[in-house]
């Protein structure tokens, strides 16, 4: 039986890297490009004209910085000396602004380039990352935000509050957390419908939204509860801010004129910065605080 032969596929003796090198910065969509030791821009792959809809003749000349956010201008300015030294940098997030002006998110890497073993400029690749990062951004404010009502969460809110009590703690102040909650949410959601039931808690956010600052911390703890909290500069502000919501609520009630009556309980306790508290502590005393006016509307 006779040897199978197998015949060795050709390989080619000579690749031209250059134009191989060549054909990958005409062709990929990374934005490559080169500077002078000033900063100047000296070649830029096609990829710029796509991403900034800048021509060459507009950018080549200029320093890149002058096509960056402000911010972003200045972060790259501070790589861009440090490859001047010599040091590579990779990660750097950026912000491109193109000639309509849409912000464009870069992630960049930039390394220096040599000639005869000085120092002649620098060179770099950047990566368009706009698309993930504005769904980074999405999903951070959907897990932050309470679906239903565009509130937030009970874990935003404690978290934000939290820094808050810093800013409590700093600037002397007390802070007020109000706990809020529907009466007879139930009733109406067995009557009126689940539907009916959710346009009622749509309905109270928007008051809440109107009664508060845009500073004050506005979430939605669950269910049919809700929880709010506001530096203060005095305490006697608890009636001021009650008084407020109370008005809000007959101003509503006032306005629909079918048979749904809104009706909330409200708790509030105080943080003292001269007597430091856990948050849970304080949210849990404004909880207490709403369940007995509940009771007492119930007797």
């Amino acid at each position: 039986m006779g040897k199978k032969v197998t015949k060795k596929k050709s390989v080619p003796e000579h690749v031209d890297n250059d134009s191989l090198y060549k054909d990958i910065v005409l062709s990929t969509n990374a934005l490559i490009w080169r500077t002078d030791t000033e900063g100047r821009l000296t070649f830029l792959n096609p990829s710029w004209r796509t991403s900034s809809d800048y021509d060459d003749d507009s950018m080549l000349g200029k320093p890149l910085s002058d096509f960056l956010a402000p911010m972003a201008a200045e972060h790259y300015i501070n790589a861009f000396r440090n490859c001047l030294i010599g040091e590579s940098v990779s990660g750097l997030e950026t912000t491109l602004l193109s000639k309509k002006t849409d912000e464009i998110s870069l992630e960049m890497n930039i390394v220096p380039v040599y000639d005869a073993g000085d120092i002649a400029g620098t060179q770099g690749c950047a990566f368009d990352v706009t698309e993930q990062k504005n769904a980074d951004e999405l999903l951070q404010y959907i897990s932050a935000k309470d679906e239903l009502t565009g509130l937030y969460n009970l874990h935003t809110f404690m978290s934000m509050t939290e820094q808050q009590i810093k800013s409590a703690d700093r600037e002397k102040k007390s802070m007020l957390i109000i706990y809020a909650g529907v009466d007879g949410m139930e009733a109406i959601n067995d009557i009126q419908g689940r539907e009916s039931g959710d346009g009622i808690l749509l309905d109270i956010a928007d008051i809440l939204r109107k009664t508060f600052r845009e500073a004050d911390i506005l979430a939605r703890s669950g269910g049919d509860e809700f929880v709010i909290s506001t530096l203060v500069s005095s305490k006697d502000h608890d009636k001021l801010i009650m008084d407020r919501l109370h008005a809000a609520i007959d101003e509503y009630n006032a306005g629909k004129g079918d048979d749904i009556i809104l009706s909330i309980s409200f708790g509030g306790a105080f943080y003292d910065p001269e007597h430091p508290a856990s948050i849970n502590e304080v949210l849990s005393q404004a909880d207490e605080k709403m369940h007995e006016v509940k009771e007492l509307k119930r007797d």
